[in-house]
């Protein structure tokens, strides 16, 4: 994982900012597709994976249907 990523993740983990976690993920995300390395795709997948998830439960509309397209691509 990235060492600006991965701390940007555990400090909204740790300290429960949960819209600011779902953003991050989903952006380490498209870092990851941009760079499409091997097991990028699937760090990617399992980041948007959370971001989805979190998003959803907040009602953060724009950042689900980013999501969602992003998943899309995956899936081509």
């Amino acid at each position: 994982m990235s060492p600006a990523y991965n701390a940007a993740i555990s400090r909204c983990r740790k300290a429960g900012y949960r819209p600011e976690l779902a953003w991050t993920c989903c952006d380490y995300a498209d870092t990851l597709l941009q760079r499409n390395e091997p097991g990028d795709r699937e760090k990617a997948r399992s980041l948007l994976d959370e971001s989805l998830a979190i998003s959803s439960d907040l009602g953060m509309r724009p950042l689900m249907e980013r999501v969602l397209s992003r998943r899309d691509i995956l899936k081509a």
